[in-house]
């Protein structure tokens, strides 16, 4: 149900994956990874050490209709499924297959909204995932998804970045920017080659490692009628408490309710997914 490319070195190593187009309408790690392909064909770039599998467009027949997913959203349904029902929970079980068969998985998304800043999700901040972290070219970090997840129960945490780590795996997932900007591909790019310099997997040299600003995640809200946001917000805006963020058809309204940052915003959001996230600046150790 996708294609997948994979490249072996002559040297024991680490092993890679990097998926593009999980959500079908996100190309920007599609297009790194096409780039970086023909570079490796026309050994343009060497991998010297450990192998890397490389899955352009995992949501095939989202992407050929240019949206987000077919009959549910893939990053929801990443786990083994006894009896696949979906488009979605066929793909993940071959997906689980290819997760199980890496070391490091790498997930390139990318965002709604044309403003939007690059960014990545440290789910799990175990010091494997931080030094990966370190090398991804971004300025600002999430975390807190699974705790926000585990408080409620209308939507499941089964994204590849959980199945990475159930399995034992080191595992990262990039937000790129905005879908439809050439900068986006280049942070995919840059992020998958960072991430191979670093382990010494190519012939380039390792990235200087950096320490992006993290921000905890700390609520998100499920669009529950027609509705609007209030203004064209973009990923990182800042909202003072009370800010209005959202009103549906029939007259309800969502405010902040503290000082904090409004993450992806979607404003094409279906009834009964998520339309935006709250996050805070996470104070710095003491």
């Amino acid at each position: 149900m996708f294609k997948k490319y994979v490249f072996q070195s002559q040297n024991p190593g680490y092993r890679f994956l990097f998926l593009g187009a999980v959500h079908g309408n996100e190309t920007a790690g599609t297009l790194a990874q096409q780039q970086i392909i023909k570079m490796l064909n026309e050994h343009k770039l060497r991998l010297i050490k450990g192998s890397v599998t490389f899955i352009p467009v995992v949501n095939e027949a989202a992407h050929k209709k240019d949206c987000r997913f077919v009959d549910v959203n893939l990053n929801r349904v990443v786990c083994k499924h006894a009896f696949p029902q979906n488009n979605e929970e066929r793909i993940a079980n071959l997906l689980t297959q290819e997760i199980d068969n890496c070391d490091i998985m790498i997930d390139l998304h990318s965002t709604h909204c044309p403003k939007d800043e690059a960014f990545a999700f440290i789910d799990y901040p175990s010091p494997d995932n931080q030094k990966v972290l370190s090398v991804i070219p971004v300025r600002y970090a999430l975390a807190g998804w699974p705790a926000i997840y585990a408080k409620r129960a209308d939507i499941s945490n089964f994204c590849t970045e959980s199945y990475a780590h159930s399995q034992g795996k080191i595992g990262l997932t990039v937000e790129c920017g905005y879908h439809k900007s050439p900068q986006s591909v280049k942070i995919a790019q840059n992020s998958i080659l960072n991430v191979l310099a670093s382990f010494g997997c190519i012939d380039m040299p390792k990235p200087l490692a950096q320490s992006p600003e993290i921000i905890t995640l700390d609520s998100y809200v499920i669009k529950p009628n027609e509705g609007n946001l209030s203004r064209s917000f973009s990923h990182l805006d800042y909202l003072p408490h009370g800010t209005t963020i959202a009103q549906t058809a029939n007259g309800q309204t969502f405010k902040s309710s503290f000082d904090g940052y409004i993450i992806m915003p979607n404003p094409e959001a279906n009834v009964g997914s998520e339309w935006f996230y709250l996050g805070r600046k996470q104070k710095p150790s003491l």
